[in-house]
């Protein structure tokens, strides 16, 4: 029988010495059409070269609390802003800062820090500007190791005799590169709630026990022991919501812990040889940069249900940023090695850590909103494939699909929409549906190239058909009425595994998705049409 590990305490949190700061919100954002993302007209007049614009502390994770300070260059009390430029649509203000410059044009007020890598703020009074700063957040990781193990043993599978006492150690800021450059020196939240979690389920996790991230950013949960077999845990990074800050959760990977000789014997077998077809290859990372067209820009269908953009310090729990309808969370999923986390200003589903090619991929790793659904809609995603390193072995299937909210109505995926299947190394973008005795299915494209560039992929559904977009224009529908799911619909973006195999390691960044009516802007019938054909009704 496992026995409850002993709980190693830390230090309380400290105090940010900001209490008195002017507390603030994003909403200057990405998801909204360009009409919306223009700035409002103003005279904007040269700062002098005594103009300044600086932020504290230098280093920061999304959604933390920073102090800006300045001068807007000219004398004079005047109401002070911030502005945002996404290389988008120039500068936009952000609503929500009160505060004012002081009688010598002086500034300094608190404002939470954006979650998004390469974007510019600056400060605006009256026809006053700041110089610009170009922000890159800090990425929430944590790794987790068994401790006395050297560093570059994180998320190694751990071997322990039946009823061995151990203990794990968990590094909140990690310096060694795993995930990404913007990952190292990461700040360090002393005092933030550690909890370890066992899987009980792809979706359901056990708290064990919680501890506190000390000074160095190290937590550590003691007295652990195992029965024979394997047991998969993973530590979760509390909110952090003191001191002005809302950090939202994030989660390790999870580890496979492997009591007596059979678990470890098994475990070897299945996930320590990579595929003997796979081969490593030095594939691109894809860039933010060069946005394709959206299909709810380009027919008009804001104003949207709902808009996750990740812009700050998100967690899976947090409804979306803008919209009409502001409910809804993602719910995880994961039978093998991957995790869901939030990356940059996106989603994030990765097959393992990101450590170059090798064994060690497998299950299927998925995230699913919960609690907006609508039975007729639009739904548009933006999913680009970031760090595939192998090829030549199994590749997963990156997928966004329209699912059933209920689980009543699910019928053995009979109403399923997939509104872009990918695999990594292949230039074929899949769509299809499902109804109980058919199935319609074809290509998007045949030209697309998973790892240089993102796409937009959308999907209306109406009463009396179906149409699919790709970077904004319509591409094919279905306009047979047994195609038509008609029951309440909802996102689900996965890496699917093939069971328990080794796969090649990848990575499907999301950076925004959206819901929107059926009742707004135009309705589009595509002039291909898919063809049908029958399908087995049964599980």
């Amino acid at each position: 029988m496992r026995t409850r590990p002993r709980t190693s305490r830390a230090l309380p949190a400290f105090a940010l010495a900001l209490a008195a700061a002017t507390m603030v919100t994003v909403s200057a954002h990405p998801a909204q059409p360009a009409s919306a993302m223009e700035p409002r007209p103003s005279p904007v007049v040269s700062a002098r070269t005594s103009a300044s614009l600086s932020i504290s502390p230098k280093n920061y994770i999304g959604g933390q609390l920073l102090t800006w300070s300045g001068n807007v260059g000219h004398r004079g009390e005047r109401r002070v802003g911030l502005q945002l430029n996404m290389n988008l649509n120039g500068w936009v203000d952000v609503d929500g800062v009160h505060a004012r410059t002081r009688a010598d044009g002086s500034f300094s007020f608190g404002f939470r820090a954006p979650s998004m890598f390469g974007i510019r703020y600056r400060a605006k009074a009256g026809p006053y500007v700041t110089p610009d700063i170009v922000f890159n957040a800090k990425t929430q990781d944590l790794t987790v190791r068994r401790t006395g193990l050297e560093e570059n043993r994180t998320n190694d599978a751990v071997r322990v005799d039946v009823g061995e006492t151990y203990g794990l150690t968990v590094d909140t800021a990690p310096d060694n590169i795993f995930r990404s450059p913007q990952s190292a020196g990461a700040p360090v939240l002393v005092g933030r709630e550690l909890t370890l979690q066992e899987r009980t389920g792809p979706t359901t996790w056990h708290t064990v026990d919680t501890t506190t991230v000390g000074l160095q950013g190290f937590g550590f949960f003691t007295g652990l022991s195992e029965d024979a077999g394997t047991t998969v845990y993973r530590v979760r990074a509390e909110n952090y919501f003191t001191d002005g800050n809302r950090i939202g959760w994030t989660q390790s990977f999870p580890l496979y812990v492997l009591a007596g000789r059979a678990a470890q014997d098994a475990y070897a077998a299945a996930h320590e040889a990579d595929d003997p077809r796979a081969r490593e290859v030095d594939a691109p990372s894809a860039s933010r940069g060069g946005q394709p067209p959206t299909a709810s820009q380009n027919f008009e269908w804001y104003p949207s249900y709902y808009d996750f953009g990740w812009a700050t310090g998100e967690s899976l729990d947090s409804p979306p940023g803008r919209g009409t309808r502001i409910k809804g969370h993602w719910v995880d999923y994961s039978s093998g090695s991957g995790r869901v986390a939030k990356y940059n200003g996106g989603l994030a589903i990765e097959s393992k850590r990101y450590a170059g090619a090798g064994p060690g991929d497998f299950g299927t790793t998925s995230a699913t909103l919960q609690g907006n659904a609508v039975t007729y809609g639009r739904w548009e995603v933006a999913m680009r494939i970031r760090n595939a390193f192998e090829t030549g072995g199994r590749p997963y299937r990156v997928l966004a699909e329209l699912i059933p909210a209920r689980p009543s109505d699910y019928d053995c995926g009979a109403h399923n929409i997939t509104v872009a299947s990918i695999s990594p190394f292949s230039q074929r973008v899949g769509i299809g549906v499902r109804s109980p005795r058919q199935v319609w299915r074809g290509a998007a494209r045949d030209d697309f190239t998973p790892l240089v560039g993102p796409i937009n992929a959308a999907v209306e559904v109406s009463r009396r058909h179906l149409t699919w977009f790709l970077d904004g224009a319509p591409v094919a529908s279905v306009t047979r009425p047994a195609a038509i799911p008609r029951v309440p619909l909802t996102l689900r973006l996965s890496l699917r595994g093939d069971g328990q195999l080794e796969m090649n390691q990848t990575a499907l960044i999301s950076d925004w998705q959206r819901g929107f009516p059926i009742s707004t802007g135009q309705q589009r019938v595509a002039a291909r049409k898919l063809s049908g054909s029958s399908a087995n009704a049964g599980c």
